[in-house]
């Protein structure tokens, strides 16, 4: 129930590479770019000439792409 990157902190100057890594690995970098292309993608594949394309040809078409 405690927080790892707390107990890395603490020990920083006791094992400073554990530390280190610790803190490289048990950290989530935030990134929506990835998100936010996959949905732009979708947008330009589903259009209004394409609105009733079906979604599983949908997935498989962004699929295909990425």
């Amino acid at each position: 129930s405690e927080d790892p990157l707390a107990f890395w902190r603490e020990r920083r100057f006791e094992l400073p590479h554990l530390a280190s890594l610790a803190r490289k690995y048990l950290s989530v970098q935030e990134s929506r770019i990835a998100s936010e292309r996959i949905f732009s993608l979708a947008g330009n594949i589903v259009n209004a000439k394409r609105s009733c394309i079906d979604p599983v040809h949908v997935d498989q078409l962004i699929f295909l792409h990425k």
